[in-house]
């Protein structure tokens, strides 16, 4: 039922949207909140229940990750801010695990907050907002939440929600031997008067497995539902002259050129579906040419070469700083602060901008080879 959820939301994507309860605001995060994100992160306090305390490297990481899985699901964990003060004061949200047990997938709850707001009821209302918002707008059927058996502050919450507990587990992320890697896991489920219908949901999509085998040539990989006809021609071409290996991945038909360097993965329906199947297939070092965002920060992680039909480079560099931008425009035109949908038209500048950038990487792996 999870999986058919997930799916169900992929196919039918939205922003997450900022709420409101009656002392909180729950919003998309910001740059300016990494340090004071970081330094929650670093009190042994606060962490106290965690293998270790975050570096700030590491912490901003997590951030990152909340700001792709949000946009590329619909739902995330989300800044935690205090209307009174206008402080970033935690987190909380819902997170698909990544990583395998026999209970995933799953959708879990998640908060984490400073410790000058602890003993105020903050985390219980913004829980309860997250599982209100799960339950009656997304129809999740489950949430669970979980953690080590000494967290009795959080566990004693997930009570108070109303949630119960479903035994232990070794959790996968923490070593063996390790005196964190019991965990204890609570469950609660919808209402029985939003519940999905299982007739009505849609069966999770499968993603083609196998990495596709090319010739040694440098592999280029064209995320095609998005990218202009005119930017697929200038990647054909140099198929043609036999000095790069093309992929185009897209849920729809389409028509590629007949050629042993060209060939179209067709993949099922679903926002996600694309996405994941790149994420798995490209390898470091090779290009994909995609104006996604979230997608690119996860290939950007994995040593990808990413750029977009525009001819602009995502780097490990600048992704923070394209997150920050798309989450910024995503909320202003939520709010009704901005109109549009994107950027302007696809034009000759933005074709000789790719073609250039473009160029100059085939040949820098001509030099390579």
């Amino acid at each position: 039922m999870i999986a058919a959820a997930l799916s169900r939301l992929a196919a039918a994507y939205a922003s997450v949207p900022v709420r409101r309860t009656e002392r909180l605001i729950l919003r998309p995060w910001r740059e300016e909140d990494r340090a004071t994100f970081a330094a929650m992160n670093a009190d042994p306090e606060v962490v106290a229940h965690f293998p270790a305390p975050l570096t700030r490297v590491e912490s901003d990481e997590l951030i990152d990750r909340f700001r792709v899985q949000a946009a590329r699901r619909g739902f995330g964990v989300q800044a935690v801010q205090e209307r009174t003060t206008n402080e970033l004061i935690g987190m909380v949200g819902l997170w698909v695990p990544e990583w395998d047990a026999d209970f995933t997938p799953a959708v879990e709850i998640a908060w984490r907050f400073r410790r000058a707001s602890w003993g105020q009821g903050l985390a219980f209302e913004a829980a309860r907002d997250v599982l209100d918002y799960a339950f009656q707008v997304l129809r999740l059927p489950q949430v669970m939440s979980w953690t080590v058996p000494a967290n009795e502050r959080s566990w004693r919450l997930m009570e108070r929600l109303g949630m119960q507990r479903a035994g232990t587990f070794e959790h996968p992320k923490v070593a063996e031997g390790h005196p964190l890697r019991e965990h204890v896991r609570y469950v609660i489920s919808a209402p029985a008067a939003v519940r999905p219908d299982p007739a009505s949901v849609q069966q999770a999509a499968v993603v083609p497995p196998a990495r596709v085998s090319g010739a040694g040539l440098p592999k280029v990989w064209i995320d095609g539902d998005g990218c202009p006809r005119v930017i697929k021609e200038i990647v054909w071409k140099a198929a043609h002259r036999g000095v790069i290996d093309v992929t185009m991945v897209a849920n729809r038909d389409m028509v590629v050129p007949r050629s042993p360097r060209i060939r179209l993965v067709g993949v099922s329906q679903g926002l996600d579906v694309a996405d994941d199947w790149l994420v798995v297939n490209a390898g470091p070092g090779e290009l994909v040419i995609t104006a996604d965002v979230p997608l690119a920060a996860e290939l950007v992680a994995r040593g990808v070469n990413v750029i977009t039909p525009r001819g602009e480079w995502f780097t490990p560099a600048n992704m923070g700083e394209k997150l920050s931008l798309r989450d910024y425009f995503t909320e202003a035109r939520a709010s009704g602060m901005m109109e549009g949908s994107g950027p302007g038209p696809f034009d000759e500048r933005a074709k000789r901008m790719f073609a250039s950038g473009f160029d100059t990487w085939v040949a820098t792996k001509q030099r390579g080879r």
